[in-house]
């Protein structure tokens, strides 16, 4: 009497399915839902330093980079704001404090200075520069006019707040009057580019989990009365179809460079690879493991150095480790179905 109900290998290879179709769009969901919540305050030169300092890249808050700095370790800088330099050695503490400040000016004991260091190679030694400057000059310095700013920062300016997700902060100047364009929270922006950045490395996987599923179902369909086991020879088929599918799907939904038309898919390829390895496993064919484990990622990374040059071989690297960690799940797949099983 055949069964009305579908076999647990079955269903378990349309969730599979279901799972990886979801994810292949995670970064298309992502992006459509990132969203920032941008406010426009009136300032006048010298009000707010905190929000001003956080709104533009041309001034440093040297005050909040040193809180977590001890007191005898901030003498260089009180030395240089009192009398307008100092060269010496700097405690290691400090040089990791200021090193990548990059900005003119700085914001340090209720006082804008103009900033400059310079440092000698390999060593701790520096020379800090720092002449108190007046607000109205910093200004000068950093205001843009608003007129030729995105439309988003002259609504946020008009109506006090805007919604985006790259709309750009700085200060800006509006019928005579200053304005600090800046998120209402530091932490939205970073929660946003996480949650688009997690979507972008799981549409691969997803593409790779969809691609297990459908190679496994056309086997299962293929014979449905039988059970047959996955063998190597089949399983070396689905990483060549996620490629496929990952193809397809960068056709069909993405734009931008050329280059995701080799990233994404060999992502993919990684993915899957992970139902071979499985296969390998499950007939205890553990050179064979090995090699196909090498021959994955030197082809990964292969391409991505293709695609991008020198830099690839860095980006290739993650690709294969996120792969093979996320290829875990295809792992199981391929141990589970190359397991004989004559009754469901």
């Amino acid at each position: 009497m055949p069964r009305s109900l579908p076999s647990l290998r079955t269903v378990a290879i349309l969730l599979l399915v279901v799972v990886g179709v979801g994810l292949s769009f995670a970064f298309h969901a992502s992006m459509s839902g990132a969203s920032v919540t941008y406010t426009a305050t009136a300032v006048e030169p010298g009000e707010n330093p905190d929000l001003v300092t956080r709104a533009t890249s041309n001034v440093t808050n040297l005050d909040e980079r040193l809180a977590g700095t001890s007191s005898q370790h901030q003498q260089p800088i009180e030395r240089a704001a009192a009398t307008g330099s100092y060269s010496g050695r700097l405690d290691p503490e400090l040089d990791i404090v200021i090193d990548d400040i990059e900005s003119p000016h700085v914001w340090y004991n209720d006082q804008y200075y103009t900033w400059a260091v310079s440092t000698q190679s390999e060593t701790t030694n520096a020379t800090i520069r720092m002449q108190p400057t007046d607000p109205e000059t910093v200004f000068e310095t950093i205001v843009r006019p608003a007129d030729d700013a995105p439309p988003e920062v002259t609504t946020a300016i008009a109506e006090g707040t805007a919604t985006g997700f790259t709309v750009a902060s700085g200060v800006y100047q509006h019928n005579g009057e200053y304005y600090v364009v800046a998120p209402e929270s530091e932490g939205a922006v970073f929660a946003q580019l996480a949650k688009v950045f997690g979507g972008y490395v799981l549409t691969p996987v997803g593409r790779g989990y969809a691609a297990v599923g459908i190679g496994l179902l056309a086997y299962r369909f293929r014979e449905p009365m039988r059970d047959r086991p996955l063998t190597p020879r089949r399983a070396l088929t689905i990483p060549a179809l996620a490629i496929l599918v990952a193809l397809t799907g960068t056709l069909l939904f993405e734009t931008g460079s050329l280059t995701r038309f080799v990233t994404g898919p060999m992502s993919a390829f990684v993915v899957a690879a992970g139902s071979v390895a499985g296969v390998f496993a499950a007939r205890r064919q553990w050179l064979r493991l090995v090699g196909a484990t090498m021959g994955t990622a030197l082809v990964a990374i292969g391409a991505f150095v293709a695609a991008l040059g020198v830099v690839g071989a860095i980006f290739g690297g993650l690709a294969v480790v996120f792969g093979f960690a996320t290829g875990i799940v295809p792992f199981g797949y391929g141990y589970w179905f190359a397991q004989p099983l004559p009754r469901e």
